[in-house]
């Protein structure tokens, strides 16, 4: 077997690495932008097929749409402003170690290593907070996640919905103790394109972290040695393209080439629950009961018998507004369609193994030139005015 799935359909899971018993496939091919792709030692390979059976890209999984929603946030001040879009999947993640389970999710671990990680106490949980606008590598945890979940514990698994996917796919049918929750996700870059745009920009041998978020806000901030190094936070249009890595990520230039044709961007989905912002709160319907969230407000989709019981089990530790599947949905573009493959899109992805980051400006130029004009006109004007 020389390829497991079509190159452009491959979701990066390592899935099929995991599943290889003769241990013929590794995630070690990288494209343009750093995306890692499974390749198969053909001499070594036995043509079991195994790989492609558990691949969810050839054998997609079970999706429903999710049933009710929910605004929602943490009741704990201190969780809440921690976290990203309201910290439920803080809240989710305690609800299950506080019932004797085990949570794996996405980890910023030193010198920009993301990766999932398996959590079993409350104090770890700070680990996994935060959002992380990369994918990440979920190799170390699948022989863990699945020992986890034979033994009967209670297991929670948070990631992209391609990756719930892929957690799914272990198993022949979900136990009923594994608990999916995936995030409303517009795409991915690579770590790969985070490590060399953070290398750039900050220039320091060894980083302890990358934050993507800073309360409401988008942003992009670098710490080493203790001390912040880099930071540009995301100002909405018209004020763009200051930051590169964000710019490309919100405008989704720099994302994997299967999130442009992703199966779950819809709102049919693979997991108990759906979380993310929610975007578009209060436009639809009213608003009026709930209070002011400053911090922002997470989205909840149960899907699952299992999600709305987990959804019960925390609604004394969390602000639960029951909202219209509608409204989130209108409010979430990645609820009805995958992030579009735009001509402009197209032809940076083409100049990028060229010309690099400076691809970007070249693309958007028009765009950068008028962003720069409205933030110029209301100083000229003023100034004109002052001399008259």
């Amino acid at each position: 077997m020389e390829s497991v799935c079509d190159f452009d359909k491959c979701t990066g899971c390592g899935l099929c690495a995991f599943s290889c018993t003769k241990g013929c496939i590794s995630m070690s091919k990288r494209d343009s932008f750093g995306h890692l792709y499974p390749i198969v030692d053909t001499e070594a390979c036995i043509d079991c097929g195994l790989c492609q059976k558990k691949c969810p890209v050839l054998n997609p999984v079970e999706q429903r749409e999710p049933f009710a929603a929910y605004a929602a946030w943490s009741k704990d001040e201190n969780d809440y402003k921690s976290s990203a879009s309201g910290g439920v999947a803080s809240v989710i993640s305690q609800y299950v170690i506080e019932n004797g389970g085990v949570v794996y999710g996405c980890s910023m671990l030193p010198d920009i290593e993301v990766k999932h990680i398996r959590v079993d106490t409350i104090s770890d949980l700070a680990k996994l907070k935060g959002s992380k606008y990369v994918q990440s590598n979920m190799a170390d945890v699948y022989p863990l996640l699945k020992e986890d979940v034979r033994s009967g514990r209670m297991t929670l698994f948070t990631g992209t919905p391609c990756q719930v996917a892929a957690v799914k796919k272990m198993f022949k049918d979900q136990p009923d103790n594994l608990i999916l929750v995936d995030l409303i996700c517009h795409g991915v870059p690579s770590l790969e394109i985070l490590k060399r745009h953070v290398e750039r920009v900050a220039s320091y041998p060894h980083y302890s972290n990358v934050i993507f978020r800073d309360g409401y806000y988008v942003c992009l901030k670098v710490e080493a040695d203790g001390k912040e190094v880099y930071s540009r936070r995301h100002i909405p249009r018209p004020r763009r393209y200051d930051e590169w890595y964000l710019d490309t990520f919100l405008d989704g230039y720099t994302y994997r080439g299967s999130c442009y044709k992703c199966r779950f961007a819809c709102l049919q989905r693979a997991s108990d629950i759906t979380i993310g912002d929610f975007w578009g709160l209060g436009k639809d319907i009213s608003s009026a009961n709930i209070p002011a969230r400053p911090y922002g407000c997470s989205v909840v989709l149960p899907s699952t018998e299992c999600g709305k019981k987990i959804v019960e089990g925390i609604s004394s530790k969390t602000h639960l507004y029951e909202r219209t599947v509608k409204e989130a949905a209108k409010g979430n573009g990645q609820l009805n369609w995958p992030t579009p493959l735009s001509r402009r899109k197209r032809w940076f992805r083409k100049m990028f193994p060229i010309v690099g980051e400076r691809a970007y400006r070249l693309i958007t130029i028009d765009k950068y030139f008028k962003s720069r004009v409205k933030r110029a006109l209301p100083q000229w004007i003023l100034r004109i005015l002052r001399k008259q």
